[in-house]
């Protein structure tokens, strides 16, 4: 069984509990993803109580319409795509989040070297690392969300393409678009 399989069995299972009223499996939920949609809707605006209270208000949506809920395999980017939606929605509402066009991607990658190691494959020279991460921040917000989706939350391109509701292979292009334009500036 891949290690996708076995998630989306995980995932389902704990869903399910959940739609069926389980409090322990709500809470575990909440626990597993709380600290990646965070991490992700900050990204939207630097507004942190903004982001607990829509996090917190999708998790109340979510208990109180748990039995009219469709199934998924995939609890993470159901959630992604939820928080995002919700963001937009209550941003507008509130005019307190920046314009779609600038999520704040860089300062996560440029901290965390996991996802240079993923993308370049090369020693952890300090010079390429810097370029690296100059490199980065000249990358459009689009490219920047993809990446952060693909090597932080480590989503496939399936659930990317959900999250940013784009079509799987557009989620590809980028993603091979980026990557490559990446190489070719280092």
């Amino acid at each position: 069984m891949s290690l996708a399989n076995e998630i989306a069995g995980e995932d389902h299972g704990l869903w399910d509990a959940f739609r069926k009223g389980s409090e322990e499996a709500f809470a575990e939920i909440t626990r597993l993803h709380y600290r990646s949609l965070f991490s992700y809707g900050i990204k939207f605006s630097r507004d942190r109580e903004f982001i607990k209270d829509c996090i917190q208000d999708l998790f109340l949506e979510l208990w109180a319409k748990r039995e009219s809920l469709g199934d998924t395999g995939f609890i993470k980017f159901y959630l992604l795509k939820s928080l995002r939606r919700k963001i937009h929605r209550e941003g507008s509402r509130r005019n307190r989040i920046q314009e779609e066009a600038e999520p704040d991607w860089e300062s996560d990658m440029a901290v965390d070297e996991s996802i240079e190691q993923k993308l370049i494959g090369l020693e952890t020279d300090e010079a390429r690392w810097q370029q690296l991460n100059r490199q980065l921040e000249l990358l459009s917000k689009r490219q920047q969300e993809v990446i952060y989706l693909k090597f932080f939350e480590t989503l496939s391109n399936e659930a990317i393409a959900e999250v940013m509701s784009i079509s799987r292979q557009a989620v590809a292009n980028l993603i091979y678009r980026t990557i490559r334009e990446l190489r070719e500036r280092i």
